[in-house]
């Protein structure tokens, strides 16, 4: 066998040198031009799709009929991009333990498949993955078997919050998404279309955070015909603002809140690679978030840095 190898070694030395590929196209008589000469390639034109990262929706009152087709005119590209955007959240966050927790997954490819035209990357990227996995990590670990009521999401988006929280073994009456954008409220009600259904167990609206009366709220809605809901009162039992450092007036709205309520406050801080910010009140540290909003009981404080940016995180009881 030993001599085998050394002979084969020995042949291929001996062997002419390694031809390029022009020089082999040229010895079997073969044509190395391939495709259109320089006159033709000037003539083409190359087309493309620049897509914006983190494109904020643009604001729009709440229309359902428009807004359905609208969002679900066909739009190739911009498909594919959420189909990548969808890609990168999902191999960012991190799932609690629940054997249903892969109903994020079906949410999300079933918006994507129905409304290709609506670009969800300011609220789907890695970003928000590693910010809403953190929430929901210490609010599992924080609240656990607890009863936690009806469940605000202040700020919420196109509800990926809180799907995340459907997702959890955390146990709540029922979910509102509050954020005054109608495209959001629109593609949050889609992504939970089913728990709509379910005596609506979750239920996005445009109210304004500054209008919820946070003891016991008078909830009512436009519907998707264009009538509002019957009003009915319910008690906001735990309230989540992801988004504080975005409402200029924060300390008047933490004022709004009554004592004793739970409480999941996130604030951030300003990139380091940021020359200028739209965040209306970023913070320089988590003492000094901490010390924005005293509460009574405190639960949970923390950091955490996504790229050059870092969140500052409160749970507890006002």
């Amino acid at each position: 066998m030993t001599s085998n190898i050394r002979e084969k070694r020995k042949a291929r030395k001996s062997n002419s040198p390694i031809m390029s590929n022009e020089e082999v196209y040229s010895s079997l008589g073969l044509d190395t031009t391939v495709g259109p000469d320089t006159d033709e390639l000037d003539e083409i034109k190359t087309k493309y799709v620049k897509r914006k990262r983190l494109r904020p929706l643009v604001d729009s009152e709440y229309d359902y009929t428009t807004m359905a087709k609208k969002h679900s005119i066909e739009n190739t590209p911009q498909q594919l991009g959420n189909y990548r955007q969808a890609m990168e959240f999902l191999a960012h966050i991190t799932l609690s333990k629940n054997e249903n927790n892969d109903k994020i997954v079906d949410r999300l490819k079933d918006l994507i498949y129905s409304y290709p035209n609506v670009d969800i990357s300011s609220f789907v990227n890695k970003h928000n993955a590693m910010l809403y996995s953190w929430i929901i990590q210490n609010l599992v670990r924080i609240y656990g078997e607890k009863y936690l009521g009806t469940v605000y999401v202040l700020g919420g988006g196109i509800g990926i919050l809180p799907a995340m929280l459907l997702d959890t073994r955390l146990r709540f009456e029922n979910i509102r998404s509050l954020d005054l954008n109608g495209t959001c409220k629109f593609l949050a009600d889609e992504l939970m279309s089913t728990e709509i259904l379910d005596n609506w167990r979750f239920k996005a609206d445009t109210q304004d955070i500054f209008k919820v009366d946070y003891i016991s709220n008078k909830f009512r809605t436009k519907l998707p015909d264009g009538t509002i809901s019957k009003e009915f009162e319910e008690v906001p039992g735990v309230v989540i603002n992801a988004n504080i450092s975005y409402i200029k007036e924060s300390t008047d709205w933490y004022k709004m809140i009554p004592d004793t309520r739970r409480l999941i406050l996130v604030g951030e801080s300003v990139g380091s690679k940021e020359k200028e910010t739209d965040v209306p009140r970023p913070y320089a540290s988590s003492k000094q978030f901490n010390e924005a909003f005293p509460m009574t009981f405190v639960q949970y404080t923390g950091v955490i840095t996504v790229d050059d940016k870092q969140f500052f995180m409160k749970i507890g009881l006002k």
